[in-house]
């Protein structure tokens, strides 16, 4: 005998699709309320904003910097003119006060030139010629005033070299001159070729107590 099945059992009846799906859905539009594409507009649109904001402060930065060494540049030649300047001023300054120091000392020594030559005249032996007196009258009072005599002794070695001994002995012994000066040195004598000489050198040093009279 043939099962009866009830109805109730049988499958639904499924309507058949009345036509084919034809929609390509990549390419239909976003409907959503925020479209996708308006965050990715607006980043990128924040981002480009950012960087021309970054290059716009840092061009800005670097024209201030600029701006700044130049101003510093400017003034640094102005100093320059100035120091350069003041340091001419002062070198000038610097060899005028020299002058007068020397002047001052000068005015110091305890005997005159005219004194000193006349004395020095009357002192001298006649085998002694003095060609060159050198005075120095340094500004520093802890140095000795000195003066240096240059000239030649006639005769032989032994003979100009007992002559120039005796001369000095006779200024340290004089009785001006060797208050004055201390000490009286013989620093220097030898021959000559150019005359056949021998060729002295005496200093004298101004003693720095001696006061002018």
């Amino acid at each position: 005998m043939l099962s009866l099945t009830k109805k109730s059992d049988a499958q639904p009846v499924v309507a058949p699709l009345w036509h084919t799906n034809f929609r390509n859905f990549d390419r239909l539009p976003d409907t959503k309320v925020v479209r996708t594409t308006f965050f990715i507009n607006t980043a990128a649109g924040a981002a480009a904003i950012a960087l021309l904001l970054w290059v716009g402060y840092r061009e800005y930065r670097l024209y201030s910097l600029s701006e700044q060494i130049a101003a510093a540049q400017r003034e640094i030649d102005s100093n320059a003119k100035k120091n350069t300047e003041a340091l001419r001023l002062s070198q000038i300054f610097a060899d005028e006060d020299k002058k007068f120091a020397e002047a001052e000392a000068f005015l110091k020594i305890p005997v005159s030139i005219s004194e000193y030559v006349l004395l020095l005249g009357q002192s001298l032996p006649k085998e002694i010629s003095i060609d060159f007196t050198d005075l120095r009258f340094p500004a520093d009072p802890k140095v000795q005033q000195t003066v240096t005599m240059r000239g030649m002794v006639a005769g032989s070695r032994d003979s100009a070299a007992g002559a120039a001994s005796s001369y000095v002995d006779l200024l340290r012994a004089h009785p001006r001159l060797g208050v004055i000066f201390d000490p009286i040195t013989l620093d220097k004598l030898t021959p000559d070729a150019s005359t056949g000489f021998m060729s002295i050198e005496i200093s004298l040093k101004v003693k720095t107590e001696v006061k002018k009279p």
